[in-house]
């Protein structure tokens, strides 16, 4: 039996549609996706009006002011400057000649070692 030149045709442009009408929404629904996590991502790293007000109106190295205004603790950070982000914390603790600040719960500790009242280390 011979398939007819205009069936086989037919046949694959509804075989194109039928693919087309599964692939472009998949595709459009990527696109969506990437948009909102380029804008949520614009939210994450612009800064609070309030930490830009601490890095004006404080003394401070460009690269503890650029940390503060992403909400981060970084090594040479003052204790002043870890409370500013990261609030107060839940306990501090002397151990081997170092403060500890310790912050989260029991079960997901996070600490800042401090040294001469500056970072020395975090597991923030």
């Amino acid at each position: 039996m011979q398939s007819n030149p205009m069936q086989s045709k037919r046949w694959a442009e509804k075989v194109l549609a039928f693919v087309t009408l599964l692939l472009v929404p998949a595709l459009l629904t990527g696109c969506l996706a990437a948009g909102a996590g380029a804008v949520a991502g614009d939210a994450a790293i612009s800064p609070s009006e309030e930490a830009i007000e601490y890095v004006r109106t404080h003394d401070l190295e460009p690269y503890i002011g650029r940390a503060i205004e992403r909400g981060d603790v970084v090594p040479g950070m003052s204790k002043e400057d870890v409370r500013f982000v990261e609030g107060d914390p839940k306990r501090m603790e002397e151990e081997e000649g170092r403060t500890v600040w310790v912050y989260g719960t029991v079960t997901q500790q996070k600490q800042v070692y401090f040294e001469n009242g500056k970072v020395v280390d975090h597991n923030l």
